[in-house]
């Protein structure tokens, strides 16, 4: 799903997707256009924000959570100052086959790790709470910048139309889905309106 040509761990802007696990609604719901999180919805938006805490080169931008699904914007920057300046007593420095230091795949899959594990430790959740892997589009410019977090903003406005939306009638298929995903970002502006 990532382009071949692409080091996710340089420098850019990355508008990301991470959607729950059979797109069950466990992370809020849209009431009147507004997002109310249940508590693993906290634990993710508490999760998201520390994010520049554990990846020195990352800064956040707009992001939303909601029902089913994430959509956020992650800037990783040229250059950084580690966390600490010796390792840490004790703690090892996981490094996963095929995942680079630093990189999306490792922001996006230490997110979702620090959620699956405070959920299990605070709320004593049981099975899985996300899909695996994720969506990613990189942002190439200015205007893309801004139709993403347009996007992000105007997310929950749409949700009664949004794909990732169970109760959509007539889209159960994964294709369609992967399509939205996939497209987002093109059309007029830049931003899919349906």
């Amino acid at each position: 799903m990532r382009l071949k040509t692409r080091d996710y761990s340089l420098s850019g802007l990355y508008f990301v997707t991470i959607c729950a696990s059979q797109r069950r609604c466990v992370l809020g719901r849209i009431e009147k256009e507004q997002v109310e999180l249940t508590a693993l919805g906290h634990i993710a938006r508490e999760s998201w924000i520390a994010i520049p805490l554990h990846f020195a080169r990352v800064n956040l931008h707009s992001f939303v959570i909601m029902s089913n699904h994430l959509h956020g914007i992650i800037e990783i920057t040229a250059t950084g100052l580690a966390q600490h300046a010796a390792p840490l007593q004790g703690r090892q420095q996981r490094r996963s086959q095929g995942v680079q230091s630093g990189s999306l795949s490792a922001i996006v899959r230490s997110f979702k790790a620090e959620v699956s594990r405070r959920g299990r430790e605070e709320l004593h959740w049981q099975g899985r709470i996300w899909q695996p892997n994720y969506f990613d589009r990189v942002i190439r410019d200015g205007r893309e910048f801004s139709d993403a977090s347009r996007y992000i903003a105007e997310n929950p406005l749409r949700w009664e139309r949004d794909l990732e939306n169970p109760s959509v009638d007539g889209v159960s298929s994964a294709k369609a889905r992967l399509a939205q995903h996939a497209a987002r970002l093109q059309g007029t502006r830049g931003i899919d309106k349906g």
